[in-house]
């Protein structure tokens, strides 16, 4: 068995939604001026509902919000340190796609109080200090009066008296049907320019950093996030090889071959549960030397307990053309070769599809290399008149380790199980005779 890393294909890639001109003019700020979002369109991705999500999922199941108002000038830094709530301003607030646009009730206003304001042409207004907002996205959105009892997925989320970080409770499914995607929202790939109340003096958000301290902007400027995954995305496929080292070859067409489970632990570095806090400023895996300018962030997680022990059979969402027919608790052959299509030798997915898409497990990755023990039992059954059960029948428990380089998260994985057959091939040839000379025998004999 040998593993293959897909790398970047379940990255959120955003593209922005909107744009503000170039150069319209100064306007009065004598309006309270509302709070409003954006996102970058995701390429793929999904989550509080189980599956993979993608744009239309996420313009299905929104995103949530949370954000602290920091009056004073303090810095969120210093700000969240103290007895201050963190989500006075937004707590859990749903953010919904309708109408081509984002929106969410009750609106919100920008704080007016800023030592920044250039706008008005009769000179500026003045303020002693200014007040801040920091936002924090994830997503999908749940509603808190659903999350009492909720055992995998987002099963909780910061109280509205939280004076820290908000942060997300998440327990990896069981099931591949049951797995929840999750997100956080950052500033986009090459960083956000925000522009303030004063133009000439702009917020420069690095990529992938949370949006902290940000101040009544100067126009309709929205609040854009890129929203990345939080976990691991892990597939499984499998393929014969038939007489060669490379997936493929010739099965011969009275063989099947048939799972009858696929076990998948790890040395300890993934985690079933966890805290995602998002307010995340860690930027690459721990120990790399990629430029954080070329790499996604590292989820931000704590609180990581759990331990990984993963089982696909016949009762937990196994394809069903991969297995074993069973007759109480013994494999039915006769039933399995006649009715199920077996490995074959080209690749397919180990798990069944939901609804016409594939499925996967996320998992919370230890950010270092990770190795995974894979354990599977699978029979090659070929069918045989000549034999009392009409099928020669060989169980095969094969233990298999591999590792994966930097397991983290925003990157989907598939572990491709290699299953080779060798055929038993017959020869045969006849021996010579071997001469061992020659002994007289007269009858009669002769005489002179």
């Amino acid at each position: 068995m040998k593993k293959i890393l897909f790398f970047a294909a379940t990255a959120m890639l955003f593209a922005a939604c909107t744009s503000d001109e170039a150069n319209a003019p100064e306007v009065a700020q004598k309006a309270p001026q509302a709070v409003a979002f954006d996102t970058y369109t995701p390429a793929a991705t999904r989550a509080g509902q189980a599956g993979v999500m993608t744009t239309t999922t996420l313009q299905t199941t929104g995103f949530g919000v949370f954000a602290a108002q920091q009056t004073g000038g303090e810095a969120y830094a210093s700000y969240k340190n103290g007895s201050n709530l963190t989500s006075n301003f937004m707590w859990n607030q749903k953010v919904s796609y309708e109408a081509s646009a984002w929106s969410y009730s009750p609106l919100k206003y920008w704080p007016n109080e800023t030592t920044q304001d250039s706008q008005t042409t009769d000179g500026p207004a003045t303020s002693t200090h200014t007040d801040m907002l920091s936002f924090f996205a994830y997503a999908p959105y749940v509603s808190e009066d659903i999350l009492s009892g909720a055992t995998s997925g987002i099963t909780a989320i910061s109280a509205k008296n939280n004076t820290l970080d908000p942060k997300i409770s998440y327990t990896a499914a069981q099931k591949p049907s049951e797995s929840v995607d999750l997100l956080w929202g950052v500033a986009p790939t090459g960083g956000l320019n925000y522009t303030s109340v004063n133009p000439s003096s702009p917020i420069a958000i690095p990529q992938y950093k949370p949006l902290l301290d940000l101040i009544k902007p100067a126009k309709d400027q929205k609040i854009k996030f890129l929203f990345q995954h939080a976990l691991a995305r892990v597939g499984l496929s499998v393929v014969a090889a038939v007489d060669q080292i490379a997936p493929g070859g010739n099965l011969d067409n009275q063989t099947k071959i048939a799972i009858e489970s696929i076990v998948i632990k790890d040395d300890g570095n993934v985690k079933t549960s966890g805290d995602l806090n998002l307010n995340n400023d860690q930027w690459n895996p721990v120990g790399t030397t990629v430029a954080a300018s070329a790499k996604a962030g590292q989820a931000r997680w704590s609180n990581t307990s759990g331990t990984l022990n993963i089982t696909i059979d016949k009762d937990n969402e196994l394809y069903s053309e991969l297995q074993c027919k069973f007759s109480g608790s013994d494999v039915d052959f006769a039933s399995t070769w006649t009715n199920k299509e077996g490995v074959k030798t080209s690749e397919q997915k180990v798990i069944a599809q939901k609804g016409g898409e594939d499925q996967y497990f996320m998992l919370i990755p230890g950010h270092v290399d990770t190795k995974f023990t894979v354990v599977i039992t699978y029979y090659v059954i070929t069918k045989d008149a000549k034999l009392q059960d009409g099928y020669a029948v060989t169980k095969n428990v094969i233990s298999k380790d591999v590792t994966i380089k930097e397991f983290t998260n925003n990157k989907s994985y598939n572990l491709k199980l290699i299953l080779g057959l060798t055929s038993v091939k017959l020869d045969a040839e006849v021996a010579d005779w071997e001469v061992d000379g020659s002994t007289d025998v007269n009858l009669p004999r002769n005489n002179e």
